[in-house]
C-alpha cells in the first residue's frame, strides 16, 4: 500500500518551486535502480543519494531510503512516479502470474526483486529514443539523447548547479540538421530521426497515440512503416509507450536469452523475420497478457549476466 504525506514546496525550479511529499513504498515493490538500468527507459541519473528522472518537459527526483520515499516534482510528483514505475500493478500478483505460466521465470524473480516494467510519459518521445538504439549500446544511447536535449531540447529546471533540459519535440527534429546530428554521434541514425520526425508533422497529431486502440499486429505494422523502424524498435515503443502488453522487442540480449535458455533449437539459427515471429508467438502461447512482464525479467537477466 502507497501512502503519501506533503511536505509542501522546496527546491526552487526555473520559474517554479519544486513540490515535495513522502512517499511510503514497501520494499519488495521497487527498485528504482535496476528499473532504470535495464534498456527501458534513458533519461535517468544518480546524483548523490538521489535518482533525477526526466521525462517529456518533467522533472522527477526520487530519493529512495527504506520504505519511506521522498519526491520532488514541478506538477504531481505522486502522479508523474506512479505513471513511469506502474505502481498500478501489484508486483506480487506479476510474480505470481508468471509463474503459472513458466516455473523456469522463478530464478528470473528472484534475482531481480522490484524490477518493473516502466511506462513512458510520451510515445513520441519514446518513439524518438528508441530510434537510437539499433547497433548501440544503453550508455552509448543514453549519451545521445543527453547531448540531443542539451542542443535542443527546452529548459525544464535548474536543480544541483545544473540546467535539465526536455525532450526535442517532432517539429524542432523535423526542422534539425542532419549534419549537426552526426557531429553529436547519431551517425546513420541522424537521417532516421528527421525522416521519422518529418512523417509524424504530416499525420493526424494524434496518430501516434492512437496506435494503442489497435490490436497488436496491426499496430506493429503501422509503426514499421515509418523510417527506420523495424520490429525491434516497434515492439519497444508498443510495450513502454503504447501500453500494449503483447510486444516482445528482441534485440541482441533477447535473441542470445531466448537461444540459450528456452529455444535451445534456435542456437543455431539466425535472428530474421521468422524466427523473431517464433519467439513472439511463443511468448503469446505461453505468458498472454503478462508477455511484457515476462520478456523485461528475461531481458534484464541476460543484461546483467553479460556484464558479469
Amino acid at each position: 500500500m502507497l501512502l503519501a504525506f506533503l511536505q509542501g514546496k522546496t527546491t526552487s525550479k526555473r520559474n517554479s518551486p519544486l513540490m515535495s511529499v513522502l512517499l511510503s513504498v514497501p520494499i519488495a515493490e521497487l527498485d528504482v535502480a535496476l528499473c532504470v538500468s535495464s534498456g527501458q527507459v534513458f533519461r535517468w541519473s544518480r546524483v548523490d543519494e538521489d535518482w533525477v528522472g526526466l521525462a517529456g518537459d518533467q522533472m522527477l527526483i526520487v530519493r529512495p531510503r527504506g520504505s519511506r520515499w521522498s519526491l520532488q516534482g514541478s506538477n504531481d510528483p505522486i502522479a508523474l512516479f506512479l505513471h513511469l514505475f506502474r505502481m498500478e500493478v501489484d508486483l506480487k500478483q506479476v510474480h505470481t502470474q508468471l509463474l503459472r505460466c513458466d516455473a523456469r521465470w522463478e530464478q528470473w524473480l528472484n534475482q531481480l526483486l522490484g524490477l518493473r516494467l516502466m511506462r513512458w510519459v510520451s510515445a513520441q518521445e519514446c518513439l524518438f529514443s528508441f530510434l537510437c538504439t539499433p547497433a548501440n549500446n544503453i550508455p552509448r544511447i543514453t549519451g545521445m539523447i543527453e547531448r540531443l536535449c542539451d542542443r535542443y531540447g527546452e529548459p525544464i529546471g535548474e536543480w544541483q548547479g545544473r540546467l535539465w533540459r526536455s525532450f526535442p519535440s517532432a517539429e524542432t527534429l523535423a526542422n534539425a540538421d542532419e549534419e549537426a546530428l552526426r557531429q553529436i554521434g547519431f551517425g546513420y541514425r541522424a537521417k532516421n530521426l528527421i525522416q521519422v520526425a518529418r512523417t509524424l508533422q504530416a499525420r493526424e497529431p494524434n496518430w501516434l497515440d492512437e496506435l494503442r486502440t489497435l490490436p497488436y499486429w496491426e499496430a506493429k505494422q503501422e509503426l514499421m512503416r515509418l523510417p527506420g523502424v523495424g520490429a525491434k524498435i516497434a515492439d519497444c515503443v508498443l510495450l513502454f509507450g503504447l501500453d500494449q502488453p503483447l510486444a516482445v522487442p528482441i534485440d541482441t540480449h533477447m535473441w542470445q536469452a531466448v537461444a540459450k535458455w528456452l529455444l535451445p533449437d534456435l542456437a543455431q539459427k539466425s535472428l530474421t523475420e521468422r524466427t523473431y515471429r517464433q519467439i513472439v508467438d511463443w511468448f503469446h502461447e505461453r505468458f498472454g497478457t503478462w508477455t511484457g512482464w515476462a520478456h523485461q525479467y528475461l531481458f534484464t537477466a541476460h543484461l546483467l549476466a553479460s556484464k558479469s
